[in-house]
């Protein structure tokens, strides 16, 4: 996903308006030591709610609003492989 989808994502979220917005992403990686996993480096940290077990990797959920804040004022370097 592009920074432009993702904060796209992230506004339909907050316009629900019921409880905290939140967002979740399939990430790389496995879940293992860590129960957490930024969104890229010095990015968001988001909590990796699930395995995702057709092998693209984890479910990673994060707060709407940080993810939209930071990359509506950071130059976006995704993990690669970064997909919703």
């Amino acid at each position: 996903m592009t920074p432009e989808e993702i904060i796209k994502k992230c506004d339909e979220q907050i316009a629900i308006g019921y409880g905290p917005a939140s967002i979740s992403l399939i990430m790389p990686g496995k879940w293992g030591k860590k129960d957490t996993r930024r969104l890229c480096p010095g990015g968001p940290m988001g909590e990796i709610v699930n395995d995702n077990f057709d092998g693209r990797g984890i479910v990673v959920m994060f707060d709407a609003s940080e993810v939209k804040h930071f990359l509506s004022n950071k130059p976006f370097k995704p993990t690669a492989g970064t997909a919703a």
